[in-house]
């Protein structure tokens, strides 16, 4: 987000069963076409003894490269939640994104604001200290890239290795970071060369078992919420090798255009409270006349808010609404988050294999309604689903190292902790 709404959702259900994995072909038929990476096959995830897992993974914080601002440097978290996908593999990447939000929060008085059992913790080097107040600061830094693990279930189900990593460190109002895009490029690179080392049995004390040889990050995808989703429409975020696709999700959007030549999905929130209902379809439409690329795909949610797609937020206003919408035009917040999750995971699903066209879930409630704008691309249309259930976030096993993928944060660094004006 680019404003001041913390609100959450809250995510009761359940983990369901995993479906079709995709898997890497042979080395062979990656080379029968010079130039072109081959799609991989889809198979029975039960061919295999590969067992799919979701857990969090934290690493010592460290300091990114500073490009100007209040402080003389940018410290970052380097949380994660991995989903690794049943099967042999190596499979495709596809790092997620969240947005803009509060993170320092006295969650037991701000109920309006996030969910009553948000994902979190302690970090006194931005945050109050417990039991000290400081004026606009609570002492709990929400975990939000958690509040996004139900989009990492779905791509696993599809037989991704998704990864939902923490993006604070980039924002002015405690960092001192002007160059937002800088920052969440230097964090996805970060992340992903922690995975390109565990696929190389090189675990940085996380211990997490059955992922050697699985993951293959020369195929990358994109996917972002809010601010997240701003930056994957970007010019930068385009030039990310490897990319196959890209998915955002209510973006809160920069000016500069998107030129990318992979197929993008924007999907927007009929009654969105923060960026507005018509986030993205502008870029679509001319990322459409530009032709870069074939698929350029926009989809309205109906009943679906903008805090409602992260569970440490709050889902509606007070009394059910939310935005533009009464509380009777209103989607189950769960209905929406696993739509937009199953919309995600489908559509990079098939961008990955270069689909002739394109058949995405449609759930009762927040049914999607677009289409493709790019005039002779691939049709994209919708068949009846069901609604998928996901794991609650703040059961997922979290596993920690006091290993560092950054430079160590200074001891003398001082932190300009005031936030500032409108966020």
């Amino acid at each position: 987000m680019t404003t001041a709404t913390r609100r959450a959702a809250h995510l009761t259900a359940a983990s369901a069963a995993f479906a079709l994995t995709l898997t890497c072909g042979t080395a062979a038929a990656r080379a029968a076409a010079p130039g072109t990476p081959a799609s991989p096959r889809p198979t029975a995830a039960a061919s295999t003894g590969a067992a799919a897992s979701l857990t969090g993974y934290r690493l010592a914080p460290g300091l990114l490269k500073i490009t100007g601002g209040r402080t003389a440097g940018n410290p970052s978290q380097v949380h994660g939640v991995l989903g690794m996908p049943k099967g042999k593999g190596p499979h495709p990447v596809v790092v997620v994104l969240h947005g803009t939000h509060h993170n320092c929060v006295t969650t037991k008085d701000a109920s309006d604001v996030v969910a009553r059992n948000p994902v979190k913790t302690h970090w006194p080097l931005v945050c109050a200290k417990p039991g000290k107040p400081e004026r606009g600061l609570g002492p709990d830094y929400l975990r939000q890239n958690a509040g996004l693990s139900h989009v990492v279930q779905a791509l696993t189900r599809k037989g991704f290795v998704a990864v939902s990593i923490d993006v604070v460190s980039p924002e002015i109002w405690w960092g001192g970071e002007t160059d937002a895009t800088k920052g969440y490029t230097d964090l996805v690179s970060a992340h992903l060369r922690l995975l390109s080392d565990l696929n190389k049995g090189v675990d940085h004390g996380l211990k997490l078992p059955g992922v050697k040889g699985r993951i293959d990050t020369s195929r990358v995808g994109l996917v972002g919420h809010s601010r997240g989703g701003g930056y994957v429409l970007s010019p930068k975020a385009a030039q990310r090798a490897g990319l196959f696709g890209t998915v955002a999700i209510e973006p809160a959007e920069n000016a500069e255009p998107a030129p990318h030549k992979v197929p993008v999905l924007n999907i927007r929130g009929a009654c969105d409270e923060d960026v507005q209902p018509q986030a993205g379809r502008s870029t679509m439409k001319a990322l459409a006349k530009s032709r870069s690329t074939k698929v350029a795909a926009d989809v309205l949610l109906a009943g679906t808010g903008h805090r409602m797609i992260n569970t440490n937020l709050a889902a509606t206003d007070k009394g059910g609404g939310i935005g533009p919408c009464k509380a009777s035009k209103v989607a189950s917040p769960a209905a929406a988050r696993a739509q937009a999750a199953q919309l995600t995971a489908a559509f990079l699903e098939q961008a990955l294999r270069k689909a002739p066209s394109y058949r995405l879930p449609a759930l009762d409630g927040p049914a999607p309604q677009g289409g493709n704008l790019r005039k002779g691309g691939p049709a994209l249309t919708f068949r009846p689903a069901r609604q998928e259930t996901f794991t609650d976030p703040r059961t997922v096993r979290e596993v920690a190292s006091k290993q560092r993928l950054l430079p160590a944060i200074p001891k003398s660094l001082k932190i300009n902790k005031r936030p500032d004006d409108g966020i």
